[in-house]
């Protein structure tokens, strides 16, 4: 690998905003899923994740991957980054298909660049500390591995992936790094406790930085049938018939994660342990009043009309335009979610399950029939 890259490539930042934010149900739907909700300040994570990339990439480095629905409510919530850098899915097929869509349409365009995969749906308090390290992960990916920003844990939570770090690499821009010894995929109580007493774990931002040859060079290697693809399809993307060839190649994509489709997989990871950003993975409403209760001046609703009587830590959102009272008496540890078409109750500390309603309403919707 050569250490020391003649010349800088580009960063580009591609953001996976496709997702359905089952989690956040009711308040998320297939319609205005919860990347596009106001739930920061009158913001939407989306605005948000934008506005962290400003001063480092330029809105014509900036590139969204979502789908057709979608596309709408995206563009005007960031009307600066060009038309065409909205790439549109021919369908929902995991974050490993939409990495390899993303980089064939990137590079029909450039020939060499770095690649920030980004989530749309996270919040990152200390802004100015993630430029850093964005700045630090591009300096590593041009090293020709696959970087990946690990949080410092704050507790043993379970929702959370985990990365063990291995070998110490040499710092980059004052950054301790790590080759990555395995992931752990959400373990339970006892082996969270166990790795966050170590000190040599940290949860799995999801947020991955790489060259372009290199991830591509690892497709190929690790998933073929995705890899074999990524040439035709950038191919296809410089005619103006394109659609038709995508369509048919999309149509025999598998359905797989970056996480455990490449980085599991690959001995070339490495990983940033980020500290002090203020991130959160807002995965659940446990995860958004955890951050209300933080930074209060995010929360934008009132809950207006609600009425308690000898409950204890009950949380109330409600987005509705009906006037009615809501009376609670004697609950504990509750979560209350109100909108005009549907209401969740739900235990605090459950609500990572919320997405299993969502997901029987849309069987239940479809006549029963998965997905």
């Amino acid at each position: 690998m050569d250490p020391h890259p003649k010349e800088r490539l580009p960063l580009l930042a591609v953001l996976i905003a496709g997702g359905g934010g089952t989690r956040l149900w009711p308040l998320s739907r297939p319609e205005e899923p919860k990347q596009c909700l106001p739930l920061l300040g009158g913001r939407s994570l989306f605005e948000s994740t934008v506005d962290r990339l400003s001063g480092s990439v330029s809105p014509e480095h900036i590139f969204v991957v979502s789908n057709r629905n979608l596309e709408p409510l995206l563009r005007a919530a960031a009307t600066a980054i060009p038309a065409e850098n909205f790439f549109c899915e021919p369908g929902p097929r995991n974050t490993a298909p939409a990495a390899a869509f993303a980089l064939a349409r990137l590079q029909a365009r450039h020939p060499k660049f770095v690649m920030a995969c980004l989530p749309s749906d996270h919040y990152i308090a200390d802004t100015d500390a993630f430029r850093r390290l964005l700045e630090a992960a591009r300096m590593l990916a041009e090293k020709e591995f696959l970087v990946t920003l690990g949080i410092a844990p704050t507790g043993p939570v379970t929702g959370y992936g985990y990365i063990e770090q291995g070998e110490p690499l040499p710092a980059v821009d004052g950054f301790p790094a790590f080759r990555v010894r395995r992931f752990t995929e959400k373990p339970g109580l006892e082996r969270a406790r166990e790795m966050v007493r170590s000190g040599s774990f940290t949860w799995n931002s999801g947020m991955f930085f790489w060259r372009s040859d290199v991830i591509e060079t690892e497709f190929l290697r690790l998933q073929p049938s995705i890899g074999r693809t990524i040439a035709p399809m950038a191919d296809a993307f410089e005619r103006k018939d394109h659609g038709a060839v995508i369509d048919k190649i999309w149509a025999a994509m598998p359905n797989l994660s970056l996480d455990y489709g490449i980085l599991e997989k690959s001995d070339r990871v490495a990983v940033l342990p980020a500290r002090g950003l203020g991130w959160t993975d807002i995965g659940s409403w446990d995860a958004l009043i955890e951050l209300y209760q933080a930074h209060p001046e995010l929360r934008t609703d009132v809950p207006a009309g609600h009425i308690d009587a000898g409950s204890k830590s009950v949380t109330v959102i409600r987005k509705t335009g009906d006037d009615r009272i809501l009376a609670t008496v004697g609950l504990e540890d509750v979560i209350i979610v109100e909108t005009d078409e549907a209401i969740l109750v739900c235990r605090a500390g459950k609500s990572q399950d919320v997405r299993m309603i969502a997901e029987l309403l849309q069987k239940r919707n479809s006549g029963g029939k998965p997905d």
